[in-house]
C-alpha cells in the first residue's frame, strides 16, 4: 500500500495548482486521512533528507510540491531566460496595497496611491502576483496569489510585516 499510495500522491501533487488538502487526497486515493497524512510527512522528510530540489510542503491547510528555496535563483534564471525585469516602484507600491488591504478594488487602490493603477494591475496580474477574487457593488476585487507568497518566502499573509496600520482602511477610502 505504501509505495502505491506514494505514487498516487506524487502524481496528484504534480498537477495541482493550489495546495491539496489531506481530505481531498484521501478521497481521491481511497485511503484514510491518517494514512495520507503519514505518507505526506514521510515523503516531505524523504525529499528533504536526500537533498532533493523538490520540496513537499504543507501551506494554507494543503500540500503541494515546490522548488527548494535554495534553488530559486537558478530556477528563476531558467524560467525567465535571464530577461527577468524587476517590478517598478509603482508596481511594488500597488502590490503592497493589495497585500495589506485585500480584497480591494482598483478604485480603492488608486485612491490610496493617488494615481490610476490600471496598467500596473494588468502587469501584476500577468505576472501572476494578483488575481480577481470576486466583485463588490459591480467592481472587481483583487487579492495576492500563492506565487506572491512564494516570492516573499512566506506561507501565510499573517507573516507580512506590520505595515497595515500605516495604510487607510478600505471603508475610509471609498469616501475620498
Amino acid at each position: 500500500m505504501g509505495m502505491q499510495l506514494r505514487s498516487e500522491l506524487e502524481s496528484i501533487l504534480l498537477v495541482v495548482d493550489t495546495p491539496a488538502t489531506v481530505a481531498a487526497l484521501a478521497a481521491a486515493t481511497e485511503h484514510s486521512e491518517d494514512d495520507v497524512a503519514t505518507q505526506l510527512r514521510a515523503m516531505s522528510n524523504d525529499f528533504s533528507g536526500r537533498g532533493s530540489g523538490i520540496d513537499l510542503r504543507e501551506v494554507d491547510g494543503g500540500w503541494r510540491f515546490y522548488t527548494r528555496r535554495e534553488n530559486s535563483r537558478v530556477v528563476e534564471r531558467f524560467i525567465t531566460g535571464g530577461s527577468h525585469t524587476k517590478l517598478t516602484k509603482a508596481a511594488m507600491e500597488t502590490l503592497a496595497v493589495v497585500a495589506y488591504r485585500q480584497p480591494v478594488t482598483r478604485s480603492q487602490i488608486s485612491a490610496i496611491r493617488g494615481v490610476n493603477v490600471d496598467g500596473v494591475m494588468r502587469t501584476l496580474s500577468l505576472r501572476g502576483l494578483v488575481r480577481e477574487c470576486g466583485t463588490e457593488q459591480g467592481a472587481i476585487l483583487y487579492e495576492t496569489t500563492e506565487l506572491f507568497r512564494q516570492h516573499l518566502g512566506i506561507d501565510s499573509l499573517d507573516r507580512l510585516p506590520n505595515l497595515a496600520p500605516l495604510l487607510p482602511e478600505v471603508d475610509q477610502i471609498e469616501q475620498i
